[in-house]
This record gives C-alpha cells, structure tokens and sequence, in this order.
C-alpha cells in the first residue's frame, strides 16, 4: 500500500479558509493591516495563522468565537514558534474590538505565553569566516556582505552595485523589513572586496552583487545580473559556497547572526546594533542575535578585577 505524502495546509495557495464564516473578517482585517504598510511578508504571515482559526472552526462567526477556541488553535502550534504565531491572532481581535465586530475580545482571557529560552545560534568562528573569504572575489564578496555587513538573505539579494559602492562606506538597504531603508557601515575589509569585484568583474550600478548563471544549447556558462536572484539559485550558491571553502552548512541567517555577535563581543553598544540591523525593538537585539556565554563574561569580571586592581 502506498503512502500519501502529508502536504502542509498553505493560505496563500489555499483559500478555501476564507469559505468560513469568519473567512470575510480574516481578508476584511488583512486588507487593513497592509494599508497600514505592513510588508508582503507580514501579510503571508498573519494570513497563514489565521487561516487556522477558519479550517478548525468554519462555523462560528467573529463575535463567537471563544477563548476556549482559541486555546486548542493554539496548542496546534509548535511550542517554540507559539508565542510567534498567537502574535496576529493578538493583533486580528483587537481590530475586530477597534471595529466594533466584537465587544468582548476573547484574547483577553488567555495567558500571555512566555518567551522560549534564549538559544545559542551556531555563528560562524573566525578561522572559518576567514576560509570563506579566500575564496574567488566573485564569491567572497558577495559572503562578505552577509557576514561583514549583517543583511537579510532578501535585502542582499536585492542589492544592486549602487547601494554597496565602496567609495560610499555604506551599504544602502532599500525597503528592507518593514518597507524602510537603511544604511549599513562598511568594514575597510568589506570596502576593498567590493571594490576588487567591481574593477575585476566589470560591474555596473544597476548590476546585482548576487549573481546567476544562464548555460546555452553548447554547454557554456555565463554569469547574469540584470535583475535579482530568485531563492532557489541563492540557496545553490550559498551551499557551493560554503562546501568549496570546506566550511560546515549553515544557514544563511547565521551569517547574519554572526555580524550581531562580533560586533557587541567588540562592544558595539546593543541599541547602535539594533539600528544598523533594521530592528524597531531593541529588545529584539538583545534576545535573538547576541550570544554572550557564561564564558565570555567571566573574562569580562575578570578584566574589570584587573583594571580595578591597578588603580
């Protein structure tokens, strides 16, 4: 007998959820949230979570749905993504409140879901950052602006020459999470690999530091920037990238992780990381890209036991 792959339920495919009697509500509150200029992403997010509510209740309408509900939607949830996903339901009835849709929001009667504890990301060492920066310019200096400059796999993959010339000492970040802009200090590093890439490669302004590569009917390869590529190419050069250095895989994230956490190891103050990361919270810095070990601060009391012991 043959099995049936298991296929994860997807809103953005599937819209049958809307079919819900809260179906309306759910595209009604969505059609605000990105009026509101919540990005693409934040939309499909939201959307996906709160399509749930309509699969597991199709019957019930906005003002009765209860708390109760609401729990066993929740406990669908993987625990360490939980408290992420209730995060639109939070948002969906408090509009519904605003909208006069409900009088009495039923999120009010659960309990706010405690943080996960904070996880060591897997960021990469020194020794490796360095094998993978030996690797041809045309590689390395793409890799630098994850692990030198700290961008998201999507800003990196939109940038353009224009946004990174070295000349500048910033990369410009456009619409970056949340639709805004940014500017992104260069290291002198980061600054001569581009600027290495740009003399060697030839580049243009409009050309994209992320390349791809188009083969013809002989064989031949040849690489193309005219326009950005798209996640599957990113995902192949990425791993490529990482196998030819003889680097162990990790996600491209973690480069991103990496730049958060060298930069306050060498004590870049927590709330200037958050403004070249692009994070409205602060909190955010702190709990989710900075790995300080138990290690890291007994050398810390131990140096201020040494400086306090001269004086």
């Amino acid at each position: 007998m043959s099995s049936a792959a298991v296929v994860e339920y997807d809103a953005l495919r599937d819209k049958t959820y809307r079919r819900a009697r809260l179906g309306p509500d759910v595209a009604a509150f969505l059609a605000w949230f990105e009026l509101g200029g919540a990005s693409p992403i934040s939309v499909d997010n939201y959307e996906r979570a709160l399509a749930v509510v309509c699969r597991m209740y199709p019957l019930t309408a906005i003002d009765k749905i209860s708390d109760g509900q609401l729990a066993q939607v929740f406990r669908t949830f993987p625990a360490k993504s939980r408290r992420v996903r209730v995060a639109p339901y939070r948002t969906f009835f408090k509009w519904a409140r605003q909208t006069r849709r409900i009088q009495d929001n039923p999120m009010d009667l659960l309990p706010v879901i405690r943080r996960q504890p904070k996880r060591q990301h897997d960021v990469f060492s020194e020794s490796e950052i360095d094998l993978i920066l030996s690797l041809p310019v045309v590689d390395a200096a793409p890799c630098a602006v994850l692990l030198d400059a700290g961008l998201r796999r999507t800003e990196a993959m939109n940038l353009q020459v224009r946004h990174c010339l070295p000349e500048s000492g910033t990369v410009k970040v456009i619409s970056g999470k949340g639709g805004k802009d940014r500017r992104v200090p260069m290291s002198g590093r980061l600054q001569q690999m581009l600027a290495d890439l740009i003399l060697l490669e030839g580049l243009k302004p409009t050309d994209h530091l992320f390349y791809g590569v188009r083969a013809n009917g002989q064989g031949a390869r040849r690489i193309v920037r005219d326009h950005a590529v798209a996640e599957g190419t990113f995902a192949r050069w990425w791993r490529r990238s990482l196998d030819e250095a003889g680097v162990r895989y990790r996600r491209p994230h973690d480069a991103r992780h990496t730049f958060a956490t060298t930069w306050r190891r060498r004590g870049l103050a927590a709330d200037d990381l958050a403004i070249i990361m692009g994070h409205e919270s602060l909190r955010t810095t702190s709990d989710l890209y900075v790995v300080i070990t138990p290690q890291e601060v007994a050398e810390r009391m131990a140096s201020i036991e040494a400086s306090e012991a001269l004086l």
